[in-house]
């Protein structure tokens, strides 16, 4: 069970009371039902915190005393998969078909000079050793993957081990040297500047403890090394419509956010990079998919 990287937030304190409601009402509606869990969400979220005052003494208990916490390589608010989770991520998720399937939809993804901008940054040299943080394999999977020629290397890294079978299977598939792992993404489980190059395809809009993660690919990058990311407008923020019910205005959200270490918008993104030392080389934007920003080390 992952849990929501906002969720986590609020209820950093008491988290067991969070986890103890998200596993049962995840038995009870997810996901045939998905419209009654979130009704039930919501009615958990008034409950424990019933108003803006009380939402914002929580997202202060977490300025002071959150952190990026691991154990045993995965971070502490998830939880390991049950057997038969883990059985169905074997036989289904890392199979082949299941990447085939994953590619036919990420290939329906349209603007090609895109997922080409992305592709070629990724795969810039003539042997690229590539890290993907969270794995959606979706198209900046896709967009790598079917480009990879036979001297690059490819590690995908997540906190869920079914999103790491995903990108095993779209490996099978494209017949590529790729892996996908389960891991921490605050403790890398790799040495100083292994990787030529580290790509994610909004994946950070759904973490907790950004600059922590961003510091980790930074060390794991080589020097020259880019770092390339796809980010969302921040308007299109999963969590823009939490503080929007607790009647925040879109600038104290992104203040909040900022605050909280959670995904602002792209130039928090930016603006942590360069903190860490790196330069910007260039962005490609579009209205729907965001944008894509290029760093160097």
């Amino acid at each position: 069970m992952v849990l929501n990287a906002l969720d986590e937030v609020l209820f950093f304190c008491d988290i067991d009371l969070l986890k103890e409601f998200i596993s049962d009402n995840m038995l009870k509606y997810y996901p045939h039902d998905k419209e009654s869990f979130y009704k039930e969400k919501d009615k958990f979220m008034q409950l424990h915190i019933p108003s803006k005052d009380k939402f914002i003494c929580r997202l202060e208990n977490y300025v002071k005393n959150g952190s990026a916490v691991w154990i045993s390589g995965r971070n502490s608010l998830c939880d390991d998969i049950d057997k038969l989770s883990l059985i169905r991520a074997i036989d289904v998720n890392s199979k082949s078909e299941n990447g085939r399937e994953k590619a036919r939809r990420a290939s329906a993804w349209q603007n090609t000079d895109f997922w080409k901008y992305y592709s070629d940054n990724v795969l810039y040299k003539g042997s690229n050793f590539v890290l993907e943080l969270t794995i959606g394999a979706g198209g900046g999977t896709n967009a790598v993957m079917k480009n990879m020629g036979e001297t690059d290397y490819y590690i995908g890294a997540d906190i869920s081990f079914i999103c790491a079978k995903n990108a095993d299977a779209m490996a099978k598939y494209y017949n590529v040297n790729g892996l996908g792992i389960s891991t921490s993404l605050w403790n890398l489980p790799f040495d100083d500047s292994v990787f030529t190059s580290i790509c994610c395809n909004a994946g950070l809009e759904e973490c907790r403890e950004i600059p922590t993660i961003l510091s980790e690919a930074v060390r794991v990058l080589e020097p020259k090394g880019r770092i390339v990311i796809r980010c969302i407008s921040s308007e299109k923020s999963i969590w823009y419509s939490y503080f929007e019910k607790y009647g925040f205005t879109v600038s104290e959200t992104r203040e909040w956010l900022r605050k909280i270490r959670l995904y602002s918008d792209v130039d928090q993104v930016k603006e942590l990079l360069k903190l860490l030392g790196l330069n910007e080389i260039e962005q490609k934007d579009d209205e729907r998919l965001g944008s894509i920003i290029v760093f160097e080390k």
